[in-house]
């Protein structure tokens, strides 16, 4: 199976390199671009999914957001079978989240519906919940709103 995959933070990482290590074929690495870092914002830093896919030497897109004729056919390009996202840091259009014949999964870092949204592990904290997980979804067009396929 072929995987493209969408991340962005260190959090994004251990799925990425468990798919490696389970000898998942990752055909490309759908990142956020490199950003300005440092006391006067003068240093490029790339994502940390960025250096693993460079390490592994996984081909990287980094569009500044993700749609357009020319990302849809550098994503065609790679011809992937599935996506699967992990806090990538944009909401996907329609046409990238079906582009996959197997679609395209989402890896969230709580028990949905509870806690949708960009930072649902603070959200867990900040409401003192006593236990939180992890849900994968399949992806929809509307934020974490996919049916669940299983969850830890």
């Amino acid at each position: 199976m072929r995987v493209l995959f969408w991340g962005t933070p260190e959090f994004a990482t251990p799925p990425l390199r468990a798919l490696l290590g389970e000898g998942i074929d990752v055909v490309g690495v759908v990142t956020q671009p490199d950003r300005p870092q440092g006391r006067h914002r003068s240093t490029l830093v790339p994502p940390p999914v960025k250096q693993v896919a460079l390490e592994e030497e996984i081909p990287v897109l980094q569009p500044e957001r993700p749609r357009g004729d020319d990302f849809l056919a550098a994503v065609r390009a790679l011809e992937p079978d599935l996506s699967v996202v992990v806090a990538y840091g944009h909401i996907l259009p329609k046409e990238v989240i079906d582009l996959p014949p197997q679609g395209t999964l989402n890896i969230h870092a709580s028990l949905l519906p509870r806690w949708r949204g960009a930072a649902p592990i603070q959200a867990a904290l900040l409401a003192g919940d006593a236990e939180t997980g992890v849900s994968i979804m399949r992806m929809v067009p509307a934020l974490d709103a996919g049916p669940v396929v299983h969850q830890v």
